[in-house]
């Protein structure tokens, strides 16, 4: 009996030790000149927004499931961090200064003000355009460079926790890793070598990868991007070597056939579907691998929805409409333009992507001022920007018919066009229906081959 009672005695000390254990962490901070509602915290299957006081502070609880890497967003502005059960973590920033001005305390404060100052210093001296436009073997000699930097960053910190140091091995592994596999279709496009190749030994380092290991994709923001760089290089191998054109079908049938289904399949083929389903003639094929990979209901339900609204664009049909002020005064509709060919710019002020364009669409629409098509760009500013709008239309001497959406991202036609990202081009014929939903670039070669093919 005295040993049943010991027994017992012991397993309630354990017990207690283990309910005693925080199973949360905690987050506060600080942030200067702020303009964000919340702070947005995500990762290893984790989300929370945190409200931002009107004198910039924040504070919670957050119960993670797993000690990690998590992203951290302050409106706009995203930072990584390290979280772990049990610890607690101050954020102080200005929000003008984001990257240079945050300072960590608390438990987790080396930790944490080593991750900043490694993003900064990438973002500080990380030039993709100089690094991928290099020669094979001086690419793999500066990656080594990086790395050397980066290590010395980390001793500089004077970080003594074991949990950590090998997370971060793993996540050191997974960005090289990503960097390897992104070379080669950069460095064709930096280069302009559209003929570029690797050597045959290039991809050996990579045999070490598991690109099948669903729980890391749970646990780590860089081995989800590693699977996306892993089946976009092997995507567009084949579409290099046979010219097959449908790069959506391509790629999930590839991320199919390599991943046993589960979470890991789902979340990528859905994510790539939110912004890949193109209403194009490869349409119903690639919603249908979607819908037999056995999917998520929640995830098949939202893909079946864009998909439907897909439907309603495709080539043929009758576009949606518009009717937006135009700079120069009044408004401007759809129906005014019925009898010429009509390309559509959905852009914003800013936008950098969109700005990139411009050149481009400047000569397009040189080259083509006496043909039957006219140039329309819309911008989805929001209201705060208009005279933004206004000035840079002025500035940068916009030509076309330059509109701006009454209602920014839900507008109606944004919406009926089921338009998520910009810049975002569209092609209707002389009877107001659609040749394309998702057109060519102006610095797109293909645009200037459709162009001629209808004119």
């Amino acid at each position: 009996m005295k040993k049943l009672s010991l027994i017992v005695l012991v397993f309630f000390i354990i017990s207690c030790k283990q309910e005693g254990k925080p199973q949360y962490t905690l987050i506060n901070g600080t942030v200067q000149n702020n303009t964000a509602e919340t702070v947005f915290v995500r990762g290893n299957s984790f989300e929370t927004r945190i409200q931002i006081g009107e004198n910039g502070t924040f504070a919670d609880t957050l119960r993670i499931k797993e000690d990690g890497f998590y992203d951290m967003y302050v409106g706009r502005e995203r930072t990584g961090i390290y979280l772990e059960k049990g610890k607690n973590l101050s954020v102080n920033l200005n929000a003008d200064e984001f990257d240079e001005t945050l300072k960590y305390s608390g438990d987790l404060a080396n930790i944490n003000n080593f991750l900043a100052a490694k993003y900064l210093w990438n973002e500080k001296n990380l030039d993709f355009k100089e690094v991928f436009s290099m020669d094979e073997e001086n690419f793999l000699k500066q990656l080594n460079n990086n790395q050397k930097k980066i290590d010395s960053l980390y001793t500089a910190n004077k970080i003594f926790n074991d949990n950590f140091k090998n997370k971060l091995a793993d996540e050191d592994k997974y960005s090289r890793a990503i960097m390897l596999e992104n070379y080669k279709d950069a460095h064709r496009y930096y280069s302009g070598e559209q003929d570029f190749n690797v050597s045959s030994n290039f991809y050996d380092e990579l045999k070490n990868i598991n690109y099948n290991d669903t729980l890391s994709y749970r646990n780590s923001v860089a081995y989800q991007n590693l699977l996306d760089a892993h089946f976009t290089r092997l995507v567009n191998e084949e579409i290099f070597e046979s010219g097959n054109n449908s790069q959506t079908v391509v790629y999930l049938k590839k991320v199919n056939e390599a991943l046993p289904n589960g979470y890991a399949k789902d979340k990528i083929m859905s994510t790539y579907l939110q912004f890949g389903l193109k209403p194009d003639g490869s349409l119903d094929e690639a919603y249908n691998i979607y819908k037999n990979s056995s999917p998520n209901p929640e995830n098949l339900a939202k893909i079946t929805e864009h998909y439907n609204k897909l439907k309603t664009i495709t080539e043929g049909s009758p576009s949606p409409t518009f009717n937006y002020e135009n700079h120069k005064g009044g408004t401007t509709d759809l129906a005014a333009l019925k009898g010429k060919y009509v390309y559509i710019d959905v852009w914003a002020t800013w936008c950098g992507p969109c700005l990139r364009e411009i050149p481009s669409l400047k000569e397009v629409e040189k080259d083509y001022q006496n043909k039957n098509v006219q140039f329309v760009s819309i911008s989805i500013d929001e209201a705060k920007d208009y005279d933004k709008w206004k000035a840079m239309v002025t500035e940068k001497q916009l030509g076309g018919i330059q509109l701006m959406a009454d209602n920014n991202w839900k507008s109606k036609f944004v919406e009926d066009y089921a338009i998520m990202g910009i810049p975002r081009f569209i092609l209707i014929d002389t009877q107001g229906n659609i040749v394309s939903a998702d057109a060519p670039r102006p610095s797109d070669p293909e645009l200037r081959k459709t162009f001629d093919g209808l004119m």
